[in-house]
């Protein structure tokens, strides 16, 4: 069904206002993002999506914008859907990011292609740039790819059953009822989420007539050649990602037999491409090194920035790369490289703390996505001659750089030998040492409320806290050499070494700031969202370093063992995870050690992770031990619904205010809140078991 779009209820050009002197909660909640970067063939224009929450409306605004680079001018094309949730295939359910697919344009620039999500469904878009003028392309299910036909009157598309058809199928099986079986997880649904996908068939829709139909045999292979694989560019903590590679699916047939990890076409049928460094060291994240094909040879790079963590290749021409490489302690820098292939040579053009991705190259410059830890996501230039960045679309221009609480830098090494790094930020014009609060599980690009955007850093920071954006250690070194997923959580569990690894970057990172000035090691606040929460949840077990705890996501406890998939738990049992596994319990579980723990702790969960809360809750709450659960609705494991996303903010600040400060708001609404808190408080002053605030050099082994 075709229908005319939609009008964009968001302008692509944000109001004109006075500049915020400082930013809080209210400026991170309506604070515009920027995703699907795509630049035109004739390198003139860029289409992206420009997005915002909307409180009043809990919901989100869109817009689909065009910027003409010589003008400096942005427009609407469309008004970009409601909230794009993938459900992830093998999982059967969605996590709440936001994922953008990078547009497709036509070969002559004249028209530009994209997804929206409308009414329940994710449908095409195609938008004809001299008129100005979208069409809205209903068709069956839920688009997940696309490639325009080779003429440009038509586009192939993939799609995926929709909401409706999932719950259509589902519910003619609820007739004669679901029998229980891996297609479940209990802590999510108490219906089956696996076993609705049907084949991605190829299929091709007229743009003129809007009729659809499948796909010929050239058309699939046309498809597959050059579809694009799903790479996610989350840029750090960022809520929304662009859906983006230049690797198309199907590789020429001369790299067969070869370990590419990623390539992208040139002129002449020509290709640059990744593989690994080391033959020793082809697990599922290596280092990498960069090769060429050329005039019928291949040519393996030779400079030195050739090798290491390449995350992104472009073309720039038949012989020319431009390619972004992670680096520095930590991999906490990028940089930006040109690879001239003819010479063998590297020139650098930019290594920055800051994140730099999705870089699309032109003549005399490369257009990118960038953002820094005070500066949100925005669209620059940076040049080849001088690798100055020239800032060409702003989102959040009442917010400038001056009004945010300056981040710094800090480098360290955990009693474990990981590199680690993280941004502290103090309050203006206040001496510490301050109480503290850590943000995990990221501090790469704009750091605003840490992975699931639920903490928010310059609130905290406003309100009289020190603050510390935590990086948590990868492991590096094994995914560099073990590829297989399930063999990587094996090791992982594996006498909880990944737990103990993350506790001592916790552990050791208080003990810096403290050993600075800036904290008090009394006041402590860990906050955490999936990883992170299991990190803080360690923490309290293991460290008494914790004085109040906030976590966004359900513990590692017995009883979930029993909440998760078949094959899951066959997993948890053969890594010894499984319910008689009593000395890993011990170690692990928040209820089994909720006797220990002195620490009040906040949890703040989706519906549908909060069956993973209940044993833990239960237990404190039995032992009269402060633990305040809130349950969110329709959740996913990151919020999406921005009235819940300000009350997780607002009610962590205040939380964090009580317990570390002594402080309460003033006003009736939150009453409740405090007199509960004060009962807690009282019942742990009054507690024979008094937490001993610990000492650097912490034994984490």
């Amino acid at each position: 069904m075709l229908t005319w779009a939609i009008a964009a209820a968001l302008s692509c050009t944000p109001p004109q206002i006075e500049p915020a002197a400082t930013v809080g909660v209210a400026e991170l909640i309506s604070m515009r993002d920027i995703s699907g970067l795509s630049l035109s063939p004739d390198e003139t224009r860029a289409v992206f999506q420009v997005q915002q929450a909307d409180v009043e409306r809990d919901d989100y605004r869109s817009a689909w914008c065009l910027v003409d680079f010589a003008t400096g001018n942005i427009r609407e094309l469309s008004d970009g859907g409601t909230i794009a949730m993938p459900v992830l295939a093998g999982l059967g359910r969605r996590t709440g990011m936001w994922m953008t697919l990078q547009p497709r344009w036509t070969s002559d620039g004249r028209a530009v292609a994209m997804l929206v999500r409308r009414d329940g469904r994710t449908a095409l878009q195609t938008c004809e740039l001299r008129r100005m003028r979208c069409r809205l392309f209903m068709t069956s299910g839920d688009v997940e790819d696309l490639v325009w036909s080779g003429d440009g009157r038509g586009i192939l598309f993939t799609s995926t059953p929709s909401d409706a058809e999932r719950a259509a199928a589902r519910s003619d099986e609820g007739d004669l009822g679901y029998r229980f079986d891996d297609r479940f997880d209990v802590f999510h649904a108490l219906f089956p989420l696996r076993g609705f996908e049907t084949n991605r068939d190829v299929r091709y829709i007229d743009v003129s007539a809007g009729r659809e139909r499948s796909a010929h045999a050239q058309e699939i292979e046309r498809f597959q050649t050059y579809r694009r694989s799903p790479i996610s560019t989350t840029m750090g903590a960022g809520r929304s990602a662009t859906l983006f590679a230049s690797a198309p699916v199907t590789r020429p047939a001369f790299l067969s037999g070869r370990d590419v990890r990623d390539f992208i076409r040139l002129e002449n049928d020509w290709a640059a491409w990744t593989e690994p460094s080391f033959p020793d060291a082809a697990g599922s994240a290596p280092p990498l090194t960069l090769f060429a094909s050329h005039e019928s040879r291949d040519v393996r790079c030779g400079a030195p920035e050739c090798e290491g963590y390449i995350v992104e290749l472009a073309a720039r021409n038949e012989t020319s790369v431009l390619f972004i490489r992670r680096e520095g302690w930590g991999l906490s820098r990028h940089g930006l490289y040109i690879w001239d292939i003819d010479t063998n040579t590297v020139r650098s053009l930019l290594v920055t703390d800051d994140v730099i991705r999705v870089c699309a190259p032109r003549r005399t410059d490369a257009i990118c996505l960038h953002e820094g830890p005070t500066r949100p996501r925005r669209i620059v230039s940076i040049e080849y001659d001088s690798g100055a960045v020239r800032t060409l679309v702003d989102a959040n221009p009442a917010l400038p750089e001056a009004a945010f609480a300056p981040a710094q830098k800090l480098e360290w090494r955990s009693p474990q030998g990981d590199e680690l790094f993280g941004y502290y930020l103090t309050p203006p014009d206040v001496r510490g040492p301050h109480p503290l609060i850590i943000v995990q599980y990221r501090a790469s690009g704009f750091l605003r409320g840490g992975v699931g955007d639920e903490y928010p850093i310059q609130g905290f920071v406003r309100a009289g806290f020190a603050v510390l954006a935590l990086e948590r250690p990868d492991p590096i070194a094994l995914r560099a050499v073990v590829r297989d997923g399930d063999e990587i959580d094996r090791r992982e569990w594996e006498g909880l070494s990944e737990r103990r690894r993350t506790l001592a970057a916790l552990t050791s990172g208080i003990d810096r700031i403290v050993e600075m000035g800036i904290a008090d090691r009394a006041r402590v606040g860990v906050t955490g969202l999936s990883d992170g929460a299991e990190t803080a949840v360690f923490g309290l077990i293991h460290c008494a370093c914790i004085a109040a705890a906030a976590i966004s996501s359900g513990v590692h406890d017995p009883m979930s063992y029993y909440l998760t998939s078949d094959r899951q738990r066959e997993a948890m049992r053969l890594y010894g995870r499984g319910p008689d596994d009593i000395q890993f319990w011990d170690e692990l579980s928040l209820s089994r050690n909720a006797d220990r723990v002195a620490a009040p702790i906040l949890a703040q969960v989706a519906d549908r992770e909060a069956l993973f809360m209940l044993q833990a809750q239960r237990t404190f709450f039995d032992l009269g031990k402060p633990f305040d659960l809130f349950v969110f609705p329709d959740e996913y494991h990151v919020k999406w619904r921005p009235r819940h996303r300000l009350a997780i903010y607002q009610r962590s600040l205040r939380w964090f205010e009580f317990w570390l400060m002594q402080r309460e708001n003033e006003g009736p609404a939150f009453g409740g809140e405090y007199a509960r808190w004060r009962a807690w408080s009282a019942l742990l002053a009054q507690s024979d078991a008094s937490r001993e605030i610990a000492q650097p050099g912490l034994n984490t082994q």
